[in-house]
């Protein structure tokens, strides 16, 4: 075994736990969307958005730096 296909399955691990923990993420949000108070996630995204918007500046190259991690 070779460092490249280490390298390769490593980042072919991690790309999979991402997508699972963003799809788990939006079922959440359904949910709660469907059934309001059952995992609170709303608030905690509302939260999020808020510390972006509170920043200012830095918190908008900070939230365009987030988008682009997430949408690569």
């Amino acid at each position: 075994m070779n460092l490249d296909s280490i390298s390769a399955t490593l980042s072919n691990v991690v790309g999979a736990l991402v997508k699972l923990g963003i799809s788990l993420v939006l079922l959440a949000l359904v949910v709660d969307v469907l059934a309001p108070g059952t995992t609170d996630i709303v608030a905690g995204v509302v939260g999020v958005i808020n510390q972006f918007v509170d920043a200012g500046l830095a918190g908008l190259v900070a939230f365009i730096v987030v988008v682009a991690i997430i949408t690569e």
